[in-house]
This record gives C-alpha cells, structure tokens and sequence, in this order.
C-alpha cells in the first residue's frame, strides 16, 4: 500500500477505501472533506461487510441498496448524492490506480447513472436566521467562555463547522483583522473580517482562558477540547449549540425525516424518525449571510466572506431585501 502510515489513520474497514482516502487526501481534499469521504466510505463499507460482501465484490445492484438503505434512514437527496459520488470516485481509484483493478464487480461508470432524484427523500429544510436579539439569548445561555465564544466566531465569520473546530491559533491575524481559513470545505484558502471587537475577545480567551484546557499547551487550535487537542466531530459542536439554544428558550423542531425499517428484518410495528432543530452551527452561519444581506452588503462580496461557489447558493442563505471587510466589521459590534 501507498503512505501507509496515512492509511493506517483512516477508521475504514477496508484496504482500499483507506489508501483511495490517503491518496485524495494527499492530493485534492481539505482536511473537512476528508472526514466527509472518510464518513461516507464507512457507512458503505460497513454495509457491504454486513451482507458479507467485500468491496472489490460488490456488484451494481450493492450499490442501489446501500442507496435504499440511506433513503430508509431519512438521508436527503443531496446527501446520498454526495455518498454516491464518493463511492464512484473509490472505484474509479480502484479500477485506474490499483493492480486489481481488473478484478472490480462493476464498472465505476455505472454509477453516474443512479438518479437519487427519483427516491422519495425528505424535502430539504428551511432554516430561518436568528435575530439579534435572539443571538443575545443564545450567547448568554452558553456554559462555558470557550462555548459561547465559538459561537460568536460562527455569527461574526460564517465559518462552518468543520472550519471553526479546525481553526488555528496561526490562522488569527491581529494586525490586519482577519482570519485566514486555510482548508474550506472543497475550495481553496480565503480570509474573512473580523471586527475589533471580536479581536479583543479572542486575544483575551488565548491569555486567559484556554490555558484551562489540559490539552492547551499541545494544541495549535484556537478551541481545544476536554480531553483532546479539538473538538473532533461535527456532532460534538452541533451538541454545544442545540444545548444552549435549549436553554435560551430558542430550540424548536422544524421538520422529521421517517427512518423506515426494511423489510423482514425488523419486529417493531412503528418506523423511527429523525428530527430536524431549528437552532444548529449551520444556523449561525446562515445568520451570519442574513445579517450582511440586512446591511445592505453586495451579494458578490457576501459570496466572497460566505466562501460560496456560487452566488445563488448565497441568495438561498438571505431572506432579506462595499466591498470592504471594514463595512462587514463595524456590522457586528452589536449583535451580543
């Protein structure tokens, strides 16, 4: 195998799926993508081995069930789309770049044809943005100076997830205000504002409170966790915000996703559902686009600090009817 010490880090139960991750980490993915091509190859890895079926055995039809299965567990269309495109991006490694490739069930081709659209999945959520005065609610309900300024960063910077657990002491610039977010979710490094405000906050969380955290001294990140040099999943965070949303009174389910069972394999008489909360991470992003769409800042510049590919997907974000990052910084001396 190529890089083994890389492919060895991998939680995938198979030899290949770890070293096609090495490769295309090595290569083309940020560090978020990475976890989400490594997330995705688990889950189909794990349901190939369930069925007793390897990889390289799979055949066309593994494929399509591993799809219905997502459908039953309430994933969305563009979810399983993105599993999809990794699964095939695997195989193509496989037949292309491996000495087995011959020995592929299937033909990597053949999975750009699977049309997810025509699964009955759930419609996709309509998040509505925070309010200041709700965003004044949710930092107070925070437990902890570390939480409640991460969630600060969120609405100041529209960083995601992946990006503010992952963001660097180094990646602060103090002199000229800005913070460099060096592995976006698939696109290059960019830089986005932050006000002096929120300069003075970070500077003062560094100097006196991180140092609290046991694994400081050994963590390049801005935010440590407990017990570890960062917060490690999304889910870890996505936990922090809906706990405090909870206590400021601003949680509230806005959709479900049935998870239905499959056939002949269950007792229960009940399919399961997923809930959807109004208040995540992602939320605080959306907030974040809304608050510059409510100032009146260009939709090209907000899809330039939003880090969008497209300037559609940033209207998506606003539900509000120049290109200076100091307007963007005078915008959030207020929201907390």
């Amino acid at each position: 195998m190529n890089q083994p010490s890389m492919t060895d880090s991998f939680r995938v139960p198979d030899d290949y799926a770890r070293e096609y991750l090495a490769h295309a980490a090595d290569l083309k993915l940020s560090t978020s993508s990475t976890d989400t091509y490594e997330s995705h190859l688990r889950g189909y890895v794990v349901f190939l081995h369930d069925g007793e079926i390897s990889v390289l055995d799979a055949a066309f039809t593994d494929v399509i069930e591993f799809v219905e299965e997502c459908v039953r567990r309430g994933n969305r269309q563009s979810t399983i789309e993105g599993k999809v495109a990794t699964i095939s991006e695997l195989y193509k490694y496989i037949r292309l770049r491996t000495e087995v490739g011959d020995e592929l069930s299937l033909e990597p081709l053949r999975l750009d044809d699977i049309d997810v659209s025509r699964y009955r999945t759930p419609e996709p959520i309509e998040r509505e943005a925070l309010s200041r005065e709700e965003l004044r609610r949710l930092f107070d309900a925070f437990d902890s100076y570390r939480n409640r300024l991460m969630a600060v960063v969120a609405v100041e910077t529209g960083l995601r997830n992946s990006d503010l657990r992952e963001l660097r002491i180094a990646d602060l610039d103090f002199d000229n205000l800005e913070i460099h977010v060096l592995n976006p979710k698939g696109s290059d490094p960019y830089d986005v504002p932050m006000s002096e405000e929120l300069s003075y906050e970070l500077d003062f969380w560094l100097r006196h409170h991180r140092a609290g955290y046991a694994s400081a001294d050994k963590s390049p990140y801005v935010f440590p966790s407990q017990c570890g040099l960062k917060l490690e999943t999304n889910g870890s965070l996505n936990q922090i915000i809906r706990d405090a949303a909870d206590r400021a009174g601003l949680q509230e389910v806005i959709g479900e996703s049935r998870i239905s069972k499959k056939q002949g394999t269950a007792t229960e008489p009940e399919d399961e559902t997923r809930q959807w909360h109004r208040v995540t991470p992602h939320t605080l992003r959306h907030s974040f686009i809304t608050l510059l769409a409510d100032a009146g800042v260009d939709l090209s510049y907000r899809q330039l600090v939003a880090n969008h590919a497209s300037a559609e997907t940033t209207r998506g974000y606003t539900h509000t009817a120049d290109d200076r990052f100091g307007e963007i910084r005078e915008i959030f001396v207020s929201p907390r």
